[in-house]
């Protein structure tokens, strides 16, 4: 089999080439860094493993699951958080209040919890109560995530419920995100009930109640995952340190140009970026790039304070908090590591990892990490009480890392796909388009080898 090139080196590009190799097609990545993994990186420091990037995968998608069984001795090291502690607060008035057991992202799926909250007021309860009586809808056009909430449930469920969890996964606007891309289990349910809420609570009764945990990630930090990837694919991946600045077409060849060089195949898998993937190819695929340039990215900055756990003065009784917009400076949310992931920080310290993202990221993307950490230590007095000094920090800068499903979204995807069959030989992995988590990253390179593997018969 000829040989495939993979541009990117992140956890798809990996996956990528892993799996090509299962098929016994040979391939070579190009990443512009010193280093593979991309936004995954674990940092082991003084005894505590802090993550740059994310922390965990979602357990109800498979993808990782089943390519940690293939992987020689990677199952086992998979680990769940620490789901008995599983609480999340969000802020309000200054304060953190515990967001009410049995939510299905802002959707109750039971009612006495939430009636006990104060996290929502009377009015919001009365329009939850009314929802149930909505009747099924289908709906000819895309919509916000915030038009949606609203209809169903009111302004105040979307700013304490909605946009703080959203936040934390895109980095981006209610207003903006597309309920089709970015929630269509709920689009789902409201075409099938009309009711949000009764869709969930037929969900509930519906899952297998298996009592495992929401969240999974790795024993020795998500880094394990992408180092894995990397000893799999050593004997038949190379990888090339540069950066590709164009890739262009010749006949039935791709051609890609790093530095002063050009390497070429009959297959090029893109894993960057979308306005990354535009740029390599707006003099060869115009109308491919024309539509890849316009989706939005949102930026983040991880912040990792570590503190003595006894000079901290705070319970840390759930997995962290949520910040609404109304009530935000700095930190959008954070994780309270020791209780999520207890073996993850050394017996005596605490950490807490600040989420910075969107517009406020953007401001402190050239700040002194002092100003970065300054701004956090004020959120953390404000919102927890804590005024003690951390003992060391780690801080990461990611830069329009976060693609932004906005409303039209799935429109401009099909486009997308359909405008890349005029390119044979050419593939587009990542994130951008159908699922931002690692499993969708997964998934996705499963599907682009399997492809490649079928084509080249």
């Amino acid at each position: 089999m000829e040989r495939v090139l993979i541009v990117g080196g992140g956890v798809s590009g990996l996956a990528t080439a892993y799996f090509l190799s299962r098929y016994a097609i040979p391939s070579t990545i190009i990443e512009k860094t010193t280093r593979t993994g991309g936004l995954i990186k674990t940092d082991s420091i003084h005894g505590c493993l802090l993550e740059a990037g994310p922390d965990s995968f979602i357990a109800t998608k498979p993808a990782v699951r089943e390519l940690a069984v293939e992987l020689p001795g990677l199952h086992d090291r998979i680990i769940g958080s620490n789901d008995a502690a599983r609480r999340i607060f969000v802020a309000r008035n200054g304060k953190l209040l515990p967001m009410p057991q049995g939510m299905v992202m802002m959707v109750p799926g039971e009612p006495e919890p939430l009636e006990q909250s104060e996290l929502i007021g009377k009015e919001a309860k009365r329009r939850i109560d009314l929802e149930t009586r909505m009747k099924p809808r289908e709906r000819h056009e895309d919509i916000s995530v915030g038009q949606l909430v609203t209809e169903h449930f009111g302004s105040e469920v979307l700013e304490y419920l909605t946009e703080p969890l959203l936040c934390g996964v895109y980095g981006g606007e209610s207003e903006n995100l597309s309920a089709e891309s970015v929630l269509p289990r709920f689009m789902g349910y409201e075409r099938k009930y009309g009711s949000l809420v009764k869709g969930v609570q037929q969900e509930l009764r519906d899952k297998p109640k298996n009592g495992g945990s929401l969240f999974l990630s790795f024993r020795d930090g998500m880094q394990t995952l992408t180092d894995s990837l990397a000893a799999a694919i050593r004997c038949r991946t190379s990888i090339v340190q540069g950066e590709a600045t164009t890739v262009t077409r010749n006949g039935k060849r791709w051609h890609v140009r790093i530095g002063g060089e050009t390497v070429s195949a009959r297959n090029v898998v893109l894993c960057c970026p979308a306005h990354v993937n535009a740029g390599l190819l707006e003099a060869s695929a115009a109308p491919l790039a024309d539509g890849l340039a316009p989706i939005p990215y949102s930026s983040a900055i991880l912040l990792m304070l570590v503190y003595e756990r006894e000079a901290l003065g705070h319970a840390l009784d759930g997995f962290g908090f949520l910040v609404p917009r109304s009530e935000r400076k700095t930190i959008a949310a954070a994780t309270w590591v020791n209780t999520k992931f207890p073996n993850r920080v050394r017996p005596g310290l605490a950490a807490l990892r600040a989420f910075v993202v969107g517009q406020r990221a953007l401001e402190l993307a050239q700040a002194p990490a002092a100003e970065i950490v300054a701004l956090v230590r004020a959120d953390y007095q404000r919102l927890m009480g804590v005024t003690a000094e951390p003992l060391f920090h780690t801080l990461h800068r990611w830069p329009h890392s976060m693609p932004q499903y906005v409303v039209g979204h799935a429109e401009r995807v099909n486009k997308i796909f359909a405008n890349l069959r005029n390119y044979p030989g050419l593939f587009l992995g990542g994130n951008a388009f159908d699922g931002v988590g690692i499993p969708d990253c997964v998934r996705r390179a499963r599907e682009i080898a399997q492809h490649i593997c079928e084509s080249s018969v």
